[in-house]
């Protein structure tokens, strides 16, 4: 039961053409840098970052320098003015109505395709961690969200990281978890799940969620969070 949703889940990554890349932050004395690509390229050539288009950022949150949260809108969001220092932010962005014809993957709406055969609205959203706060065990309030319940800045290569997937601070079960985007494990009714880390550097987890759209432009939403924090090498 459990493998024919890490099934379903690898299929929903692959589904969408934005999901194909990479969500991811990074920070530098405590300067964040919202990344968009391929972390971890083919053959371990390092990453690859393309250019995010603004307007795909809807917003973000976070803890800031003092662990005060706080809430930035779209515009703010997309001048990248996140408060300098903060140990925490989650960024919410969204590519758009994907739609799948006879004729390949758009990003067009159904209704601007001669033959559409499905469409969804893909969202996406990255929560990097630089520093650790208690208060980040539990979600910053996005839709979908995933979140390390104790610090994972200590762990090591080879070590596990316990996560729990929420959407608006309920935990959802049965959501595949992945890992560099391969599917690690599924979420138990708590929401929570274990993730081996495998090597040193920026670490990517990653949980994807189907659900139908209640509007007419797409038939569902498929959403995808990511989780982001850097360790160390091994002891």
């Amino acid at each position: 039961m459990k493998w024919s949703v890490v099934l379903l889940a690898a299929s929903l990554l692959a589904a969408s053409s934005a999901a194909a890349h990479d969500l991811w932050l990074e920070s530098d004395q405590g300067r964040w840098s919202l990344r968009y690509g391929h972390l971890h390229d083919a053959g371990d050539h390092g990453a690859t970052a393309l250019e995010l288009p603004p307007g795909w950022i809807l917003g973000a949150r976070g803890l800031d320098a003092d662990g005060a949260p706080f809430t930035l809108a779209a515009e703010a969001a997309r001048a990248a003015g996140w408060p300098a220092g903060a140990p925490a932010l989650l960024v919410a962005t969204s590519s758009g109505v994907w739609t799948k014809s006879t004729e390949g993957t758009r990003n067009l709406p159904p209704a601007e395709l001669a033959h559409p055969l499905g469409s969804w609205r893909s969202l996406e959203s990255v929560k990097g961690i630089a520093a650790w706060l208690p208060a980040l065990a539990a979600p910053l309030g996005a839709e979908l969200e995933l979140s390390p319940l104790t610090n994972p800045l200590t762990l090591r290569p080879g070590d596990k990281v316990t996560v729990r997937v929420t959407r608006a601070g309920a935990p959802q079960s049965d959501v595949t978890v992945a890992y560099d985007g391969s599917p690690r494990g599924v979420t138990a009714a708590d929401g929570r799940v274990n993730v081996r880390l495998r090597r040193p550097g920026l670490q990517l987890i990653q949980a994807t969620q189907e659900r139908p759209l209640v509007d007419d432009v797409a038939d569902k939403v498929i959403e995808t969070t990511a989780l982001t924090f850097s360790i160390e090498d091994a002891r």
